[in-house]
């Protein structure tokens, strides 16, 4: 196991392990998790210059020049207790948090910050700038779940080095920092993630559920696909064949997606790729009374 360095940012209270290169930081914080002799409280994060094998959703590769990006992973550590449903919304408030700590520097320039369910977030509603992934992990206590959330946030990648045209960077829409210093607006990004995920962890552990936390009203809310048209493809068809279309309703208590079809049945989808998105096509207040009856 490649050896982090423990490095010290402002704001942050958890450990942070540093390594310059390594195959996934998702990989090397399951090993730090599982080596006994290895701090890794709750928020323990391991972030990385460069990543050789890092991965985005389905397995889909994840690449990005070295000292461009946040490539982060945090382990999240709660409570045997806390109900099995509760676990679908920590994607959520990561990408709740990620939101947070860049629509700080984005709306000023002018530009909005939303999610892309299940876990992308977008400027603008059309440039991906973070991909999120979870993963459950043994746990270093009976007494406790861990999960591992995995979150790539495109720092300093200048305009027409993007890999697709459908990605951007802090940089690329106007943020002159981040390619100045990306490495100190990393820092300052990931602990503003740190202290929104540390908030609405402690808010799901407190009430047990993410509609009594505020959790599912804030990822409904920063969810423009909700009350719209949507296409879907199933989570595995690398072709991204259409296989359902409907409105979606809202999330379930789960954190999955609810979409309502022509035929008037509700489903609830836990993983998946929108394809498309239309006009809403009633008020959001409505979609959720209707949900309420099916």
């Amino acid at each position: 196991m490649i050896a982090p360095t423990r490095i010290s940012i402002d704001a942050v209270h958890a450990p942070v392990y540093y390594v310059e290169s390594v195959t996934s930081t998702l990989d090397l914080a399951a090993s730090l998790l599982a080596d006994t002799a290895t701090p890794t409280p709750h928020l323990t994060t391991i972030i990385a210059d460069r990543q050789s094998t890092g991965r985005g959703r389905l397995g889909r590769s994840w690449i990005t020049p070295p000292g461009q990006a946040l490539l982060a992973s945090t382990i999240i550590s709660l409570p045997v207790s806390l109900h099995a449903d509760a676990l679908g919304w920590i994607v959520h408030a990561c990408a709740l948090s990620v939101r947070h700590a860049l629509a700080a520097r984005l709306k000023p320039l002018g530009h909005t910050v939303t999610l892309k369910w299940p876990n992308d977030v977008l400027v603008d509603g059309s440039r991906k700038i973070c991909g999120i992934l979870a993963q459950l992990a043994p746990a270093s206590s009976p007494f406790t779940t861990a999960v591992i959330l995995g979150y790539g946030v495109n720092i300093a990648q200048a305009p027409g080095t993007l890999p697709t045209p459908q990605a951007t960077s802090l940089l690329a829409e106007g943020d002159v920092q981040a390619g100045a210093d990306p490495t100190a607006v990393a820092h300052e990004v990931l602990a503003v993630i740190l202290a929104g995920l540390d908030e609405r962890m402690r808010s799901l552990v407190a009430h047990g559920d993410a509609a009594s936390a505020g959790l599912a009203a804030e990822a409904e809310a920063a969810l423009p696909l909700i009350g719209t048209r949507i296409v879907l493809a199933s989570p595995t068809d690398a072709f991204g064949t259409p296989a359902l279309e409907g409105v979606a309703l809202g999330l379930a208590p789960t954190g999955a997606l609810l979409v309502r079809d022509d035929d008037g049945q509700t489903h609830q989808i836990d993983a998946g790729d929108v394809l498309a998105t239309g006009t809403p096509l009633t008020p959001v207040h409505d979609t959720k009374e209707k949900r309420a009856n099916n």
